[in-house]
């Protein structure tokens, strides 16, 4: 249960995955099912999760390579050490339940959002990836990590633990960091 991420709704108020969610725990009080927050409903408990699928390739949640290895050359290989650096984050089912309970999201319907953001951080650390240049210009933006107010709702409500709230906040460290060096070694890294 809790593998597709498309049964999400709000449950008393709180984004849950339906399939995950069980009417004992809310015995013996009333039990009130809505349509997920902060999207169109389509129809019923139906929404429309056309934003969120435009904004996802802007983010670039693949890997990115400059250096093509022919497949003669074998896999690109990663000790445990490099995977365990993004697997928390690699982790999102993009069940939409963090746009739900996302304030800024809600109110700024432009941000990226916190699935969006934290799949681009999960490739950002990614060893095998050269794409983290071509995707800072998104993900640096105005509607990127810096719309982000670090409420943390979407950390909380997320079922697979994937804490898209702190990959914002080590974006926005890595953000820093390019910042200063480029002020303090602004010809690069020579």
């Amino acid at each position: 249960m809790g593998i597709c991420g498309s049964c999400g709704m709000n449950v008393n108020g709180t984004p849950r995955l339906t399939c995950a969610t069980f009417l004992r725990e809310y015995a013996p009080g009333p039990i009130r099912v809505e349509p997920l927050a902060n999207f169109p409903i389509i129809r019923d408990l139906v929404v429309d999760i056309t934003d969120f699928m435009e904004k996802l390739p802007r983010v670039q949640p693949w890997l990115v390579r400059q250096d093509e290895t022919p497949l003669t050359g074998g896999e690109y290989r990663q000790t445990p050490g490099e995977m365990e650096r993004y697997h928390q984050f690699s982790l999102c089912i993009n069940c939409m339940l963090c746009y739900a309970a996302c304030p800024v999201y809600g109110l700024h319907p432009e941000f990226i959002g916190p699935a969006a953001l934290a799949l681009a951080h999960r490739y950002n650390l990614d060893s095998r990836d050269q794409g983290r240049a071509a995707r800072q210009a998104e993900v640096y933006s105005e509607e990127g990590i810096w719309e982000c107010t670090f409420v943390g709702q979407c950390s909380v409500v997320c079922p697979k633990k994937v804490d898209p709230a702190g990959a914002i906040q080590q974006e926005k460290v890595s953000a820093a960091l390019d910042w200063l060096k480029s002020v303090v070694w602004p010809w690069g890294n020579r």
